[in-house]
């Protein structure tokens, strides 16, 4: 079984104890980035942690994952690199910067996606 770096940059503006800080964790291929987040320490923020509700989206900014397990993610998603942490499982190292909700949700709305308008 592979395991795979992956940095984390927490926003200065997310709501978790460790923010403003990047941080450096190690996942296995089988095991979702927010699990693994929590695992060492980080509470990043999450809800459903099925891949519907989108609260714990996030940029990625370098690195594939698989989010085959996500309830509710679409083409439009991947191709703006956003990702869903509680769903996606590493496939090589990655970058991203976690706490993008806000992000998410406009994304959504203009490609009428749910939640989509809905939350704004």
């Amino acid at each position: 079984m592979s395991s795979y770096t992956v940095e984390i940059e927490v926003p200065d503006d997310c709501d978790v104890e460790r923010a403003g800080e990047t941080v450096e964790i190690e996942v296995p291929e089988t095991e979702y980035v927010l699990s693994a987040a929590r695992s060492e320490g980080l509470w990043l923020p999450a809800d459903c942690q099925q891949g519907w509700c989108t609260t714990c989206a996030a940029e990625l900014l370098e690195g594939e994952v698989d989010q085959s397990d996500a309830r509710r993610y679409y083409e439009s998603d991947e191709e703006a690199d956003m990702i869903l942490s509680c769903t996606a499982k590493p496939e090589s190292d990655l970058r991203i910067r976690a706490c993008q909700y806000d992000e998410m949700l406009e994304h959504r709305a203009e490609h009428d996606n749910p939640p989509g308008r809905s939350k704004r």
